[in-house]
């Protein structure tokens, strides 16, 4: 049987879903690194405006998490152009050709750290290790403009550096507070003319108007 089958079978029968209304979907929140002891992201649109690299959850839509990753963006400028061209990361590339200088060297410090996740008062994940989302490719990126032979990062899967989740339904108009607790703070910020963002994406199954 199709593993999807499977998996939506699954969670419509634990969680009292119905089978045809589960899309496969993500959730994805982006949060600009600075000087902070605390990176928060904020998955409802409802409570944020979401930029061109984000995809937050509607008001009367409900989610359910299957697999979640906590991964760096980084992009020459800011805005929503320079944000849909950002490379992710899964780790901090610390050699002389990387564009990790300065200060966004520190972005390592994200995973010695952990993830809260409270959902309504009640803590789904007390302190998730950072250090599992933490992915080195086979082949890194050598970052060299001023030639022609760059060599681009090998993610090996889809699913490369997300961890799976016990099936959880999270709706649009629950509280939901999600960070990642450093415990001391760190100026993560980049050289002028880039954005660094930590962010947030959760894989799962979309139920549309499920509120209205």
């Amino acid at each position: 049987m199709n593993s999807i089958v499977s998996e939506k079978r699954f969670i419509s029968e634990r969680l009292g879903l119905p089978y045809e209304s589960l899309s496969q979907s993500y959730l994805r929140s982006a949060t600009t690194l600075t000087n902070q002891s605390q990176v928060d992201f904020i998955l409802q649109a409802n409570k944020k405006t979401g930029g061109v690299d984000e995809k937050l959850l509607q008001l009367n839509d409900e989610f359910v998490v299957t697999h979640f990753a906590v991964y760096l963006s980084l992009a020459d400028g800011a805005g929503d152009e320079n944000a849909a061209k950002a490379e992710h990361y899964t780790y901090v590339p610390l050699t002389p050709t990387t564009r990790f200088t300065g200060n966004s060297a520190n972005a390592v410090a994200l995973y010695n750290s952990d993830l809260s996740w409270t959902i309504d008062r009640t803590e789904f994940v007390p302190q998730f290790p950072m250090r599992a989302f933490f992915r080195v490719p086979d082949v890194q990126e050598s970052y060299a403009p001023a030639t022609a032979t760059n060599v681009v990062s090998g993610y090996s899967n889809g699913l490369y550096g997300f961890y799976p989740s016990e099936p959880t339904k999270i709706d649009g108009r629950q509280t939901i507070d999600l960070s990642v607790n450093i415990g001391s703070t760190v100026d993560f910020t980049p050289v002028a003319g880039q954005t660094l963002k930590a962010v947030f994406e959760a894989r799962g199954y979309l139920i549309t108007n499920a509120n209205s």
